[in-house]
Formats: C-alpha cells, structure tokens, sequence
C-alpha cells in the first residue's frame, strides 16, 4: 500500500472512513485508522500538511505501540510511549510525536457520541497519563486488528459494529484496575461487605473501616477500580433492589424503603425518581 509519508514503510496500511448522518448522531465512529511500521525519519504533528487539510485535528488519536518507541510532545508535555502502551489524546491539542527506528504501533482516529467526556474521565482515572500501560493491552490489539483486517478483505464493518468495538475499548480503558491502584481482593471484599450491610445504614466510611483503609483512599481505589463511586454503588443497589420489590411484592412504598435502607419514605421516592426517571408507584405500575 503506497502511504506518501516520510519514514512509513509500505508493508503499512492506512484507511479511511466517512461516517453517515446516523453513525454521527448515535454512534462512535471511525475516521482514520492504521498499522504503521516507521523509522526514525517519521514524524507528524498537529500543523502537519495532512492534518491541516482536513477535520484531522477535531478528533481524539488511540496508539497501541507494538514494538520500538514514540516520543510525543502533548500540550507542551514530553512523554515516551514504548512496546505494550497506549497513547491516547485530543487533536485539538497541540501535539507532535517522532517515531524510533523500528516502531509498529496501531493507530485509531475516533469521535461520536460521547467520546470526548469518556476520554475525560479515562484520562481522570488514569492520573492524567497520556501514556499507560494496560492490562487490556492484547485485547485491544486483537479487536483492532479485526477493524484492520476487514479493511484489507473489502468487506468492512457495519458502522454499528464500529461502534460497538470502539465503545468496548474505550469501556476497558475507563473500568479495569490501572496499576499501583486498588488491590483486586481488598475492592472484592468491599462489594462482599456492601451486598451483605446494604439494607442497613450503611455509610463509606463504615465500608472503607472493614477493609482498614481510610475513607478517601477506598473512595478513590473503589472508583478506579469500577468506574463509579461506592455511594453511587450502594445507591445503585438499593434502587435494584426496591425495583424487585415493587414488582413482585404488596409490600407499600413506605415498607420498601425501609426494606432497602432508607430513612425515610421521601428519601426514598427522592432517590428513586433521581436515578430512575419516574416515582416508585409509577414504576410499579409501568415497570419499565
């Protein structure tokens, strides 16, 4: 595949994707995608001739380094991207990155639906690296390689796959356990104290005592670990729970709330319309 850009050998592949009015409405979406083996006269940047000519720069880039090493310059910050890590940033940023001799990396150009806060709350969860390692490394790699490969065969994806596969990776960016985060067995027994305590009062504290680490320490882990907060993940629960209870139960409103650990009726009516749309008496109605 002839790619016209200096330091790009030609067993590369490059391709290109225009989205349609609904893959730009709903989905994620692919614009530009690649499998690149370089030498150290590669190099691109934000005010490079390609990126000028097009809406290249209003998109977000994903690197997968496969082997050798990429120097980059994001935001005005120098990073190093090596064998087995990701890079991950904004085009709208300025940004520039130089290739070794001998890099393979994977590179994916995206956008859609709610990609930009997604990225924000990866690169939140990640200590705001740019460049990290990850446990979904091979992964990630199969499921580009698979974006690749229908590329090649002329037979590509549905825009709605696209879309799947792009909102499963960024889905294992965001949830799995960065390292030096929560050990796994600590955060395990913390979900096992939640379940068992959840229709008790039960506070984060009270969680983060069980498993002795202070309460701001757990708060953070718990939140790398899983995505969202352990109030939001006691609140979440309760809420599960009283949906079962109003479809299979006469129990009352107010008997429920009680059930699920709540103080009292308003509390509870309050919580669930905040997290479910509807009241409790209208959901027992029209379980939805």
């Amino acid at each position: 595949m002839l790619i016209p850009e200096a330091g790009v050998h030609q067993i590369s592949e490059r391709y290109f994707f225009t989205p349609s009015s609904l893959a730009r409405e709903l989905f994620y979406y692919p614009t530009r995608c690649g499998h690149y083996f370089c030498d150290h006269t590669y190099s691109f940047s934000h005010q490079s001739e390609i990126a000028l000519q097009s809406d290249h720069n209003n998109h977000i880039m994903l690197f997968l380094v496969r082997d050798g090493a990429l120097s980059l310059r994001i935001n005005h910050i120098d990073m190093l991207a090596a064998r087995g890590q990701i890079v991950l940033f904004d085009c709208r940023q300025p940004y520039q990155y130089h290739a070794s001799d001998g890099l393979e990396f994977i590179w994916l150009l995206f956008n859609g639906l709610n990609s930009r806060p997604f990225y924000h709350r990866i690169l939140r969860s990640r200590g705001g690296r740019q460049v990290f390692s990850t446990a979904s490394f091979s992964e990630m790699s199969e499921l580009l390689d698979t974006l690749l490969s229908s590329c090649a065969s002329g037979e590509r994806m549905s825009e709605a796959a696209h879309s799947q596969l792009l909102h499963r990776i960024l889905c294992m960016l965001l949830t799995e356990t960065p390292p030096q985060a929560a050990e796994p067995d600590q955060i395990t027994q913390a979900i096992r104290y939640m379940n068992a305590h959840l229709y008790e009062p039960l506070s984060v504290g009270d969680v983060a005592a069980a498993v002795n680490w202070s309460q701001a320490h757990f708060s953070r882990a718990f939140k790398a670990h899983t995505g969202y907060s352990p109030y939001e993940y006691i609140v979440l629960r309760r809420i599960d729970k009283a949906k079962h209870m109003l479809t299979s139960t006469r129990m009352t409103v107010k008997e429920i709330a009680y059930h699920t650990g709540y103080h009292s009726e308003e509390n509870f009516i309050h919580s669930f319309q905040k997290n479910v749309g509807i009241s409790p008496a209208l959901f027992r109605k029209y379980p939805i």
